[in-house]
């Protein structure tokens, strides 16, 4: 284990509201959007409190050379962003999940070619995605490739304060306004479903030839206040019966009822792995201030943890490395995952998670590289620089925010 470095800031701008979620453009790579929540207070006449809350989309640029900042463009919105996250395939359209209980559709839009041209930001649609608009949506999860058991179709999951989960979708294009909703997951207390991700595995390997199935097993996984984590798991090999329906059967369904978490489970990272015992592997943050390797069983199962000193609101995947077994270059005797996490009230940590195949065993191990503690507030979003071609490099530029402070920060670990 090496020393775990402690990185100063390069650049420190303040914003005009706090913070609540960023994230970068993958076609746009040197800009990122910072979805932002105020809550403002007034007194009416009668002396009671009333509350409003507000936000802005903000495109901001990035320059990785002399790491400083600059805002770009700033789209006000009536309600309080909550989360945001990009496209996977279509990389230059985003959408945020609102405080009014709403979906809106974003574009980046770059031109084509001119890679001095300046992105700017426009939205398409917005759709609300509860009856209730005093209910805010709190997280949004866009479905990977042939999560749906139809090709053409697109879509994401969204998370509600009233511990619903629901499903929309499109077989149509998604830039258009023909989002629908196909399915809707109730739980069985009203508490914040902080959290969804949707994932597809390869199956289970043949029996005779080991060749994973080539049928995507889509699951879902969800993260609740309580500490439970639930999951989903769906069969993209049985016919649907009903043209109306749009999401595979569920296979199987079950909760951990908090067995392992102490408190709300805020982040999810399905790991790229295969299915251990016919169970996906995650990587979990949650409010106790612990990230852990979780087998995701139906009892669940803790394969490694690590403190992390502030509550763990974020988790995101930097990359993935695969070593190759000495004997055989087709097995994977070690797998490394690089994750940037946001550790609310300790600032951010680059965490690097293990898995060591050995002797029939895997070893999983997780090792703190860098703490950002120059947050003096809740830092609920950070992302990091991927630009062109050079991210073979090992220096990983960082930007992290932090909510009450409303800062902003970009910073450099060596890797």
């Amino acid at each position: 284990m090496g020393s775990i470095q402690h990185p100063q800031s390069a650049t420190t701008v303040f914003l005009d509201q706090p913070p609540s979620c960023l994230e970068f453009c993958p076609e746009a790579p040197d800009h990122f959007i910072v979805g932002t929540y105020l809550l403002s207070e007034k007194k009416t006449e009668d002396g009671e409190i009333e509350q409003s809350k507000t936000g802005s989309l903000q495109l901001w640029k990035l320059d990785p050379v002399s790491k400083t900042l600059s805002q770009i463009q700033r789209i006000a919105v009536p309600y309080a962003v909550f989360d945001l996250h990009f496209h996977p395939r279509q990389k230059n359209l985003f959408a945020i999940a609102s405080s009014v209980g709403s979906v809106s559709l974003f574009q980046v839009s770059t031109t084509t070619g001119d890679a001095s041209a300046t992105p700017s930001v426009t939205q398409l649609w917005t759709k609300q995605v509860h009856e209730d608009p005093s209910i805010p949506a709190l997280f949004l999860a866009w479905a990977p490739q042939n999560w749906f058991p139809k090709p053409a179709a697109d879509g994401f999951a969204v998370t509600f304060s009233d511990s619903r989960t629901a499903v929309f979708g499109t077989e149509g294009d998604i830039r258009q306004e023909s989002i629908e909703e196909w399915g809707t997951y109730e739980a069985k207390q009203m508490i914040e479903v902080w959290f969804v991700a949707l994932s597809t595995s390869a199956g289970n390997p043949d029996v005779e030839t080991q060749t994973p199935s080539a049928v995507a097993t889509p699951f879902m996984f969800t993260g609740n206040d309580f500490g439970s984590l639930h999951t989903r798991r769906f069969d993209n090999t049985a016919e649907l019966d009903d043209p109306d329906e749009h999401v595979s059967p569920m296979l199987l369904e079950h909760d951990d009822r908090a067995r392992h978490h102490t408190a709300g489970v805020t982040s999810i990272l399905p790991l790229d792995v295969p299915l251990v015992d016919d169970a996906p592997v995650l990587l979990t943050g949650c409010y106790d201030e612990s990230i852990r390797v979780y087998h995701a069983t139906r009892r669940g199962e803790v394969l490694a943890e690590q403190g992390l000193d502030g509550g763990v609101w974020r988790l995101q995947l930097l990359n993935t490395t695969r070593i190759p077994g000495s004997d055989d270059s087709s097995n994977v005797s070690e797998y490394r995952f690089l994750v940037l996490a946001s550790c609310m009230h300790a600032g951010t940590r680059l965490v690097r998670v293990t898995c060591k195949h050995e002797d029939g065993a895997s070893n999983w191990g997780i090792e703190v590289l860098a703490k950002f503690t120059e947050h003096e507030s809740m830092n609920y979003a950070s992302g990091v620089w991927v630009g062109g071609q050079e991210t073979t490099r090992s220096e990983v530029l960082c930007v992290s925010s932090s909510f009450y402070d409303r800062r902003l920060c970009v910073w450099t670990v060596d890797l």
